[in-house]
């Protein structure tokens, strides 16, 4: 679970406060220092000032379109030959007017929300700051939806793997929607893989709320479960979560798996194709631990345990084959 501390609305409307009276005077000394000073007071004015950054950068879409209260603070404009400080307190004004309407439906604690889409290439890794305090991980090849209101956090795992660590929130529900099942968050960190068959689960703190079509199950720290496409919940043999959020050190660890399911991983994080023509070949098991990044290192380093050879036929496909000894 997260330890970011959390902050109220009050502090929220502080910070944004500080914020537009920043723009406004960006080389101004003693605002710089006001800020400073009331950022150090308490950790969750620095929360709330980044949620305040953040959302402010998520309005710049919606700067060119047209809406009735911005419109009317956009043509508003003071007489002439007024002071320059009372031209910068009324477009001051305007601008807490533009926030105020963006924060009210389109911030992640406005009424509709903002929806954003993250994506990592094969062989990536990328871990993201949301915008209520907790963080996602995606592994290689990953897509994510993020659509946040002040109602709920709902997450869409488009493809691939990713690992949460959510700060809490009673009133904000976090879930996680991948397919036909759904993970509500008890206060929990836990990673999430969406796989050819099945989606896997497995919960390395606090309470995972795992939703099917007709049944529920909660999976407590340590434990792992998967559901299947066909609407099953299926038992991870061998459960083991240090292996299943290695890839967050860049590390694969496979602890008795088929050799057919472990060139099936490392072919996540490379863009070759490993093929497996003897049936007898794919069940060989796998023990160890390889470093993601290094394709040539982790299929010699299979080879040296199994009886295998891997052979080359172009850049981007790799057979691997029997020892002249197993032939």
């Amino acid at each position: 679970m997260s330890d970011n501390p959390s902050c109220n609305q009050a502090q929220r409307d502080q910070a944004i406060a500080w914020l537009l009276r920043l723009r406004d005077a960006p080389a101004n000394p003693k605002i710089q220092q006001d800020i400073a000073d009331w950022l150090a007071a308490d950790p969750a004015h620095q929360q709330a000032y980044r949620q305040a950054e953040a959302q402010w950068a998520w309005m710049e879409p919606f700067k060119q379109q047209s809406y009735r209260a911005r419109d009317k603070a956009l043509r508003y404009r003071p007489p002439t030959r007024r002071p320059a400080w009372r031209r910068r307190v009324d477009y001051g004004a305007a601008a807490a007017v533009l926030l105020g309407i963006g924060l009210a439906l389109f911030s992640p604690q406005g009424w509709y929300g903002l929806s954003r889409s993250y994506s990592v290439g094969k062989g990536q890794r990328q871990t993201i700051a949301l915008s209520d305090g907790s963080t996602l991980e995606m592994n290689t090849d990953t897509e994510v939806r993020v659509h946040f209101n002040r109602r709920q956090r709902h997450i869409d795992l488009v493809r691939g793997e990713a690992f949460f660590n959510v700060s809490h929130d009673a009133e904000r529900p976090f879930t996680v929607h991948i397919g036909n099942v759904s993970l509500h968050d008890i206060g929990t960190a836990f990673d999430v893989y969406k796989q050819a068959e099945q989606v896997s689960v497995a919960v390395q703190e606090g309470v995972v709320a795992m939703e099917g079509r007709s049944e529920r199950r909660e999976l407590s720290a340590g434990q792992q479960l998967a559901y299947s496409h066909d609407g099953r919940f299926v038992a991870v043999p061998q459960s083991d979560i240090t292996a299943a959020t290695a890839w967050r050190q860049g590390q694969l660890v496979f602890r008795g798996r088929r050799l057919i399911e472990v060139m099936a991983e490392i072919g996540r994080y490379h863009d070759v194709n490993i093929r497996l023509p003897d049936p007898k070949l794919a069940e060989l098991r796998v023990n160890g631990s390889f470093r993601t990044e290094q394709l040539d290192s982790m299929l010699n380093a299979v080879a040296t345990l199994l009886p295998i050879k891997v052979k080359h036929l172009g850049e981007r496909e790799i057979v691997l084959e029997p020892s002249d000894g197993q032939r």
